[in-house]
């Protein structure tokens, strides 16, 4: 596996990690592992569409195919009351983000989900 696809597929398993362990380390958590499942099945998707698309090397597609995840994300969050993606997995995500675009080779400092984020 390439050093960038290495680091993208480590930090979305330490992103899914702490949101299985909040599960595990709360009585009532606010969500199950079925909904971080489902916030997997939703980066998984995202990271083999963008992956090795041709079209990757398109700053606009690539923005689109962001734009679509952060709305997804928007819907599972809010599912269950904005509790699913917090600070830390916000910043987790938004990070996750940032490597998937230096990858496609558009390095970006500025956070491009500011516009559609909800979490």
């Amino acid at each position: 596996m390439q050093p960038m696809k290495a680091k993208i597929e480590e930090k979305k398993k330490y992103l899914l990690h702490w949101m299985y362990d909040f599960i595990e380390d709360d009585d009532e958590p606010a969500y199950l592992k079925e909904d971080v499942d489902e916030c997997n099945e939703i980066l998984t998707t995202f990271l083999n569409e963008v992956g090795n698309n041709p079209s990757r090397s398109s700053f606009s597609w690539l923005s689109a195919q962001v734009e679509l995840l952060v709305k997804q994300l928007n819907d599972l969050n809010a599912k269950h009351e904005q509790q699913l993606i917090e600070t830390d997995q916000r910043d987790d995500l938004c990070s996750l983000i940032r490597l998937v675009l230096e990858d496609a080779g558009h390095p970006h400092d500025v956070d491009i989900t500011e516009e559609w984020r909800e979490w």
